[in-house]
């Protein structure tokens, strides 16, 4: 049961908004969205997706199994001259898949693509200071501590601290 992993296309676009819905529905979940806060239409989804794919230094991928969406990732590159090198990285595994590789491949996978393009040479992230599983994925996977923007998000009547991580590519 090993999920494949592919570049996002349009026509995913309907199934990419139902996914993060549940995601963002989530008790406890480590993002800043709250669900009612994404309301994207299906149109809009799907030229983000267009857009992102026409970009030298962004990038969207899906895992996928058996039809239905079970991660998603996000290269999101910086539009400006200045900063197009760099880019943040997004990334989301639905719940039942957490904890069996679906993460790591997808980063993977978004390493392997930025070295292989050639146009970015910094990956950065945010990532809950809480969020020691994802924090353990990250360093393993090369991303350094960079600092921590303390009280960042306020989420659930808590205050949560977000570090800031990248790897130099």
């Amino acid at each position: 049961m090993t999920p494949i992993i592919r570049e996002a296309r349009p026509a995913d676009a309907a199934q990419i908004i139902a996914y993060l819905r549940r995601i963002f529905a989530e008790p406890g979940i480590n993002l800043i969205t709250e669900v009612d806060e994404f309301t994207p239409t299906i149109e809009t989804e799907a030229r983000i997706i267009a857009d992102m794919g026409r970009q030298p230094n962004c990038l969207f991928l899906v895992a996928e199994y058996d039809g239905q969406i079970v991660g998603q990732l996000t290269l999101d590159g910086g539009k400006r001259r200045n900063v197009r090198h760099a880019a943040t990285l997004g990334i989301t595994v639905a719940q039942a898949w957490r904890g069996r590789g679906v993460g790591r491949r997808l980063i993977e996978w978004a390493i392997d693509w930025a070295r292989d393009a050639g146009t970015l040479s910094r990956i950065e992230l945010h990532v809950f200071a809480r969020n020691t599983r994802a924090i353990a994925l990250y360093e393993s996977c090369g991303f350094e501590y960079e600092g921590t923007r303390r009280r960042a998000v306020h989420r659930s009547g808590e205050y949560i601290d977000d570090l800031v991580m990248a790897l130099l590519l």
